[in-house]
């Protein structure tokens, strides 16, 4: 599972490595970290960008966190989901088939910071 409250901005581009995870039989499931207001370099709807272009592979989901009180039961909707193999409730959204985030947000944005073209 991957968590974190940002676009990926350092490394190779997110898709690649993730298409790369799920042909090899991976499946990333997501927690995106919701807790602050977005600033300079974070995406306003960071669980549209998990969707799009972080989570991957059968069955694939990610369990938001938009409060510091839904955390532990985010994680235990998440243990539950992976290893009992439970459907997924209201709370979890399933990986869509057409991105409608820019998946470089995070690689653009740390670029543009940086002064690199």
């Amino acid at each position: 599972a991957i968590s974190g409250d940002g676009p990926n901005n350092q490394g190779g581009p997110v898709v690649p490595a993730r298409d790369e995870a799920v042909a090899k039989g991976i499946t990333i499931n997501g927690l995106p970290l919701m807790l602050k207001k977005p600033g300079y370099l974070d995406v306003p709807d960071l669980d549209l960008y998990f969707r799009d272009c972080v989570i991957g592979g059968l069955g694939s989901f990610m369990v938001p966190i938009r409060k510091r009180e839904q955390f532990a039961q985010a994680i235990k909707t998440k243990i539950l989901l992976e290893v009992a193999a439970a459907p997924p409730q209201e709370l979890v959204w399933k990986a869509q088939d057409m991105p409608r985030t820019n998946c470089m947000i995070g690689e653009t944005q740390w670029r543009d910071r940086m002064g690199n073209e």
